[in-house]
């Protein structure tokens, strides 16, 4: 029974070859242009883009703005975990310090693709298109996950491209054409050059279509449907496997080893995962489940069965991917596309729900305009969850009692550039391991040569090769750094007599070694901050 609703669910407004108008619509109107406007105003409203813009580049950002300053011949071996082409466009920022505007840019691609995704289901007015596609959006606009991914990574990107190919998908039902199946296709292709969730969200939106013009035994739609995702696979594993692989190393597969669970595992994994990550949604899971799974029916309802599948396929794909060890399940940084795919679905779940209660509202008083209560109806809902959220909005990465991200707790750019400034020519600077990709990167005025392979999670390191006055502290054991710090002192009275300096970046896990090493020395602050640079000298 439940196969028949598919097969027969809307079916003119896929089989249609022509573009003739729907209620509607099929072209963005001027409100659209404005609603989208509208959105990428609120955008500045909720976040704290100076913060984002500004801030300095932590242990994990430093390496990727590092490979900025590398020649473009090394940077397949640079961009190391990092999408290609995500570390192309970072080249493209005139500014290395606001590379976070390739972030942000992708941030709002998500949500003007998340307008798009509510806006192209087929609903009996352009109006109702308009409110869904707001309720859509606002609730990726509004989703506290998307505070902290200020970052210079690509989850932005992950999330952006997953909700733009999910809503190609629902355009290509709007409307049949091989043009824009084509289109489809081309963007998953492209995607993966700055997403590896492409490979992912690929199979996931083609296995929607093909599911679906299978069931309804459209043949020669279903061979075009196939030509199309073999051809945009193929380049996705070409791709992948010829350029992206090589990041993927030994150390990176330890370091991820606690995001693969085994199948026994699973149940109790997803369990801890789920709750963990509650917060990050704003909402109980189980409501953000409940209306994840109003969304998925209001697809079909409103005739985008493909990508309602799809949204099925995802979680199935990824859990998947970790029970088998190649992608991390449910970790936050790595599932952010998950979380901002299953709060933009949530959005279309809230329209859903609100066109249905007006739809029901009016069978008792026809006169009620079926569009200002579904408006109204997702307006006061997603006032309920930002209210509910409002410690989240303008998130500047430490808000005490609800999150910090390292960019709040971490500041080497301040410590670089005191030594900088303050260092005579026959002084030392010992650092620790975690700061040495941070320091060079602040440090534009000296030579930097790239170092492959080497045996940590980047797979890459750097040397500075007119820089014989720094020591970096490899080891994290106290023996190690004391005996880098004899050395440091040693080195410091063979080039007369000079000062030893003490930068630690992200040295969290250092931090009772290096308190065990410091008592044996004397040690006087030079400068404030997060992560001050104290001055060594023999106790």
């Amino acid at each position: 029974m439940g196969t028949d609703v598919v097969v027969q669910l809307e079916r003119g407004d896929v089989s249609r070859p022509t573009t003739s108008a729907t209620p509607s619509g099929r072209r963005p109107s001027p409100a659209d242009w404005i609603a989208v406007g509208v959105l990428l105003a609120l955008f500045a409203v909720v976040h704290d883009v100076k913060t984002m813009l500004t801030a300095g580049y932590w242990l994990d950002e430093a390496w990727v703005a590092l490979s900025v300053r590398l020649p473009l011949s090394e940077l397949p071996a640079a961009t190391s975990s990092t999408p290609l082409g995500w570390s192309f466009l970072l080249r493209l920022v005139p500014d290395t310090d606001y590379l976070r505007v390739v972030p942000l840019a992708f941030h709002g691609l998500t949500v003007v693709a998340a307008y798009a995704l509510g806006r192209l289901l087929r609903w009996p007015t352009r109006w109702l298109g308009v409110v869904a596609g707001l309720a859509c959006a606002t609730a990726v606009l509004l989703l506290p996950a998307q505070q902290i991914r200020h970052d210079l990574k690509q989850y932005t990107a992950d999330a952006a491209i997953t909700v733009v190919l999910v809503a190609l998908s629902a355009w290509t039902e709007q409307t049949w054409s091989r043009r824009r199946l084509g289109v489809l296709a081309a963007v998953a292709a492209a995607g993966i050059v700055f997403s590896h969730v492409t490979a992912i969200a690929t199979p996931c939106v083609f296995g929607g279509l093909l599911l679906v013009t299978a069931l309804r035994r459209q043949w020669a739609r279903l061979r075009d449907v196939a030509v199309a995702a073999f051809g945009a696979m193929t380049v996705i594993v070409v791709f992948y496997f010829g350029v992206s692989a090589r990041g993927n190393n030994d150390k990176m597969r330890e370091y991820w080893a606690d995001s693969f669970p085994s199948l026994t595992e699973l149940p109790g994994y997803l369990s801890r995962q789920v709750h963990a990550l509650a917060p990050m949604l704003g909402a109980p899971a189980v409501v953000i489940g409940g209306l994840f799974l109003a969304g998925v029916i209001t697809l079909a309802w409103r005739a985008r069965p493909a990508a309602a599948i799809a949204m099925l396929l995802l979680p199935l794909g990824v859990t998947t991917l970790g029970v088998a060890r190649f992608y991390p399940l449910l970790e936050l940084r790595t599932s952010h596309f998950l979380l901002v795919m299953a709060a933009a679905v949530a959005g279309v779940g809230v329209a859903g729900l609100a066109y249905g209660g007006a739809t029901l509202a009016r069978r008792g008083v026809p006169r009620l305009p079926a569009t200002a209560l579904t408006a109204a109806a997702c307006a006061a809902l997603l006032a309920l969850y930002g209210l509910h959220n409002g410690r989240w909005y303008r998130f500047d990465g430490d808000e005490p009692g609800l999150y910090y991200t390292a960019i709040a707790v971490t500041d080497i750019r301040s410590a670089t550039q005191y030594v900088a400034t303050h260092r005579s020519a026959n002084d030392v600077i010992v650092m620790n391991e975690l700061a040495w990709y941070g320091f060079a990167f602040y440090s534009p005025q000296d030579q930097i040569e790239l170092v492959t392979p080497h045996t940590n999670t980047v797979g890459w390191w750097i040397r500075m090769p007119t820089r014989s006055d720094v020591i970096v502290t490899i080891d994290h054991e106290a023996a190690a750094l004391h005996a880098s710090l004899d050395q440091a002192l040693t080195l410091a009275d063979q080039r007369g007599g000079g000062r030893v300096w003490l930068i630690r970046s992200h040295a969290m896990g250092e931090a009772e070694a290096w308190q065990q090493v410091l008592a044996d020395y004397r040690v006087e602050q030079a400068s404030g901050g997060v992560e001050p640079v104290v001055l060594i000298s023999r106790g």
